[in-house]
């Protein structure tokens, strides 16, 4: 059963939204959370507990930012004690996690004492193996451990719709456990430029104006299918009669094979990790994103590109087709090179008006479904 958490005498209640990591050159997807907690804070009455990172000693919307420091295992761990301990003492028992095991472990062995409520995010899987590859002892352990962990949770958060019943599946959840939550964009930072910003930043890039350039933000690894990126570049360079550029932004263990191919391929332009508070401005100025996943949950990078107007040739993995919306026409299945390809090829193709339109709609369907503001009203809505 779902225990009532406390709230504050005006109603509010009272939650500790943990943040994996958070500093100002975040490159991960944690940069999207203060524009959630700002809107959460609204609404409840909200200490963000930072794990890691270099976090603001405050942020709009939230009462306290407590960070757990320590590089070590044992004095982390005796960290989030601490800090379980004085939120307790505060009236603070309801925790939002978005992965950080560790901190679910503190949770749990704190529960005889404490009574924390706990929710835990997860989305998406990591099941596939590269050709050849077998699954270690290890990634057999951590599967052990985390589906014994997530039987002790209060509930279980995951979206969008379609990783609902992947994940009950995955983790044997029961029905009444199962919340629905969307991610978040923010619309005002992820805006689409003005013609001048667009062209001085294509300049700054070395990005002609006659290039059709294609951006790929991701974690460079096989899920991730950026094996595909070189085959694929070609392949839409050999279906257009303009020059095509392929910007690869991210790190991972595929980075060094990328930037061998790169040295082979003209137009394969390999950027590493960029902060995401500079991503904004290349989604801006590039002309297509390509997300050519074999395994999703709900990607971050889709909603930075849709809420900047750019048109997507994406994959269906995971929550993908949830994410763009239905109907939406430069949608392939896994691994098929020639279906990106020809998607790729048909968004240069498009005419700039209809382009336009095209992004347009996907901003809109961005602000209106995916907004700090919608996923707060969801949380408050789990609380």
């Amino acid at each position: 059963m779902i225990r009532k958490d406390a709230a504050t005498p005006g109603g509010r209640k009272k939650v500790v939204y943990v943040v994996p990591h958070l500093s100002g050159d975040e490159s991960e997807h944690f940069a999207h959370v203060p524009a959630l907690l700002e809107s959460l804070g609204a609404r409840t009455d909200l200490v963000a507990l930072v794990e890691r990172g270099a976090p603001p000693s405050s942020l709009p919307g939230v009462h306290a930012v407590c960070s757990v420091a320590g590089h070590r295992r044992a004095a982390r761990f005796l960290g989030y004690i601490r800090a379980i301990h004085r939120l307790s003492r505060s009236g603070y028992r309801t925790y939002f996690l978005r992965y950080s095991r560790f901190l679910l472990v503190a949770l749990i062995v704190t529960y005889p004492l404490y009574r924390p409520r706990i929710l835990l995010w997860r989305s998406g899987t990591a099941d596939l193996l590269e050709p050849g590859a077998t699954r270690s002892l290890r990634a057999r352990l951590d599967d052990t451990v985390n589906y014994a962990l997530s039987r002790c949770v209060h509930g279980f958060v995951t979206g969008p719709e379609a990783m609902v019943p992947v994940m009950r599946a995955r983790w044997r959840i029961p029905h009444r456990k199962m919340r629905l939550l969307y991610n978040d964009i923010d619309g005002d930072r992820f805006a689409p430029p003005s013609p001048a910003d667009r062209a001085e930043t294509r300049r700054r890039l070395g990005w002609r104006e006659e290039e059709f350039v294609v951006l790929f933000v991701h974690r460079l690894s096989f899920r991730r299918g950026t094996r595909l990126l070189a085959p694929l570049l070609r392949a839409v360079r050999g279906r257009l009669d303009r020059p095509v550029r392929l910007v690869v932004a991210g790190d991972g263990p595929d980075r060094a094979l990328l930037e061998r191919l790169a040295a082979g391929e003209p137009g394969l332009e390999i950027l590493g990790a960029v902060p995401n508070r500079d991503l904004p401005p290349l989604y801006g100025a590039a002309d297509c994103f390509l997300m050519p996943s074999y395994e999703e949950g709900f990607p971050r990078v889709l909603l930075e590109a849709m809420s900047t107007a750019l048109p997507i040739v994406t994959t269906r993995a995971g929550g993908s087709a949830d994410v763009v919306g239905p109907g939406y026409p430069y949608l392939c299945d896994t691994g098929d090179l020639d279906g990106l390809a020809a998607g790729t090829a048909a968004v240069a193709c498009l005419p700039p008006s209809e382009r336009e339109a095209l992004g347009a709609r996907l901003r809109h369907r961005a602000r209106e479904r995916f907004s700090p503001q919608c996923a707060a009203r969801m949380l408050e809505e789990i609380l």
